[in-house]
């Protein structure tokens, strides 16, 4: 019994630090029709409308993200926060992303800025 309480509060502890971060609820490799030839590596990535989406980041061809925070809403819509680098630069950005499916194709996911500007729409590679 004291294991288990043991346990719970080191789980409780470690959550709010990032450790312990929510995953993005998708499964796979999700793109747009140039991101998917990139992940599968039939094209060499010099398509720069390129987007890549799985649970643990987003790739563009300028842009590198690897979540470190994940929250998700009450309808499903999920919040990342990523640590980004971009091409060409020499620093990383903290930047926030909205993720969510489309209401009326679950097929298909939309990202887009923390104002709510699209950036991109992604559906599950084959």
């Amino acid at each position: 019994m004291g294991y288990r309480v043991a346990l719970t509060l080191i789980v409780l502890l470690l959550r709010p630090a990032g450790l312990l971060a929510e995953p993005l609820a998708l499964e796979g490799v999700w793109g747009n029709e140039a991101g998917c030839a990139f992940d599968s590596g039939s094209t060499d990535g010099s398509d720069d409308s390129r987007m890549v989406l799985k649970a643990t980041g987003v790739e563009t061809y300028a842009t590198l993200c690897e979540w470190v925070q994940v929250a998700t809403s009450s309808d499903g819509a999920q919040v990342a926060t990523g640590l980004c680098g971009h091409e060409g630069e020499g620093y990383r950005t903290v930047d926030v992303y909205i993720i969510e499916r489309d209401m009326a194709d679950s097929g298909l996911v939309r990202i887009s800025a923390h104002n709510g500007e699209p950036w991109g729409e992604v559906r599950k590679c084959p």
